[in-house]
């Protein structure tokens, strides 16, 4: 169902000289602009025609790109004519997302439509049991498509992801210096790629979303973890050592936060905290989201108050990074966002009350929604492709 990734790519950035590079030039170019002629591709890429023509072929070979007829301009003749888009009929990238509570995993093609997904609560158990739980659910899983030739499998997580070396560390869970690459290649026989759910979403953004033709942008996640990515000219920014947090930013109220203060922005906003609010206020019966967000749309007064609390905290949350980093684009996304759109407005204006700068800028919501986790996860994978298909196709 897959080939292993060349230690080359692994570990060498741009591996594959320049060749490579020509066949991702053109690649990307189909991928953000296709279906395109081979003579567009040259004009996108600076490349000559025989050099697209060249790798054209290669990546048709390898099942990346087909030729397009019905795309054709009228009147066309000959094959340099001839359109080429992505074919997104055989090569499909496997993602899992590991929550604290919920897992999910999906399945994608080439052009980030999700194929299938599943959502299942977070195994318990050791590190390794869970994580074998997990491989074996996907494995399962990917025996449903029998067509597909699946890549790999990208696994996106929060905490610190040691991607060089296949390990990950986890505070929630638990997870020290888990070997999480080794485990699911073990019960897979696919490779894995590892990467943080926020810098993995912010990629699927990238390719997939909003953020590709934005020349900055910020994307702020937020369900039961918080998180920001930074993306300049189409390039994620990843800091040395462990990933930047914003989930002690102070955004007031009195929630206390594990680390001995309140007002910290994740303990005041994370799913399980406005939960356990609402089942206090007598809200709700049961720590359930889509009841407390139906409760609200009821009429219920505390549940309309406990969100629209969350929202204005976001909001000033987004509006602190946004001054921050200055982008010229921001995406928000996680499900304390697109589950409860009846609070987008509060969210909204209190970041513009909140901000400095001048203007408010582009705030957007994710296209992906509730598929968010799964397209992430899948992303990390894909990127790899993009960068690197020959290699890590084995051409």
């Amino acid at each position: 169902m897959g080939k292993q990734l060349p230690a080359a790519v692994r570990d060498v950035p741009g591996a594959g000289g320049v060749r490579e590079s020509n066949a991702a030039a053109v690649l990307g170019a189909v991928r953000s602009d296709g279906p395109l002629s081979r003579a567009a591709i040259a004009r996108l890429t600076s490349l000559s025609m025989p050099t697209v023509s060249r790798q054209v072929a290669a990546l048709i070979e390898l099942d990346l790109l087909r030729e397009v007829r019905d795309a054709a301009p009228a009147g066309g003749i000959g094959r340099p004519t001839v359109p080429v888009g992505l074919n997104d009929a055989v090569i499909a990238a496997c993602g899992v997302h590991i929550g604290i509570t919920t897992t999910t995993y999906g399945l994608t093609n080439l052009s980030g439509e999700l194929l299938g997904s599943e959502r299942i609560p977070t195994p318990q158990g050791t590190p390794r049991e869970v994580l074998r739980r997990i491989a074996e659910e996907v494995r399962e899983f990917l025996r449903e498509w029998p067509e597909r030739r699946i890549i790999g499998v990208g696994l996106a997580i929060g905490g610190q992801v040691d991607a060089e070396n296949g390990l990950l560390d986890h505070e929630p869970l638990g997870w020290r210096e888990v070997p999480a690459r080794a485990v699911l290649e073990e019960v897979t026989g696919l490779p894995v790629h590892l990467d943080g759910h926020v810098p993995a979403m912010a990629t699927a953004e990238l390719l997939f979303g909003v953020s590709g033709r934005a020349r900055s942008s910020l994307y702020f996640y937020a369900r039961e973890m918080v998180g920001v990515a930074i993306a300049v000219d189409g390039v994620l920014h990843r800091g040395p050592g462990q990933s930047g947090s914003i989930a002690h930013l102070p955004v007031g109220g009195d929630v206390r936060c594990p680390c001995g203060r309140t007002g910290c922005l994740e303990a005041t906003v994370a799913e399980r905290s406005v939960l356990e609010q609402a089942v206090r206020a007598g809200a709700i019966a049961q720590p359930d989201f889509r009841a407390l967000v139906a409760a609200a749309g009821a009429g219920d007064a505390a549940a309309d108050r406990i969100l629209a609390d969350r929202a204005r905290a976001l909001g000033r949350a987004v509006a602190m990074v946004r001054d921050v980093v200055n982008p010229d684009l921001v995406v928000l996304g996680g499900q304390a966002i697109t589950e409860a759109p009846a609070y987008l407005e509060d969210l909204r204006r209190t970041f513009a009350e909140t901000t400095v700068l001048p203007g408010v800028g582009r705030v957007e919501v994710t296209r992906f929604g509730r598929d968010v986790q799964a397209m992430a996860a899948c992303t990390g994978l894909l990127t790899e492709l993009y960068d690197h298909p020959l290699s890590l196709l084995g051409a």
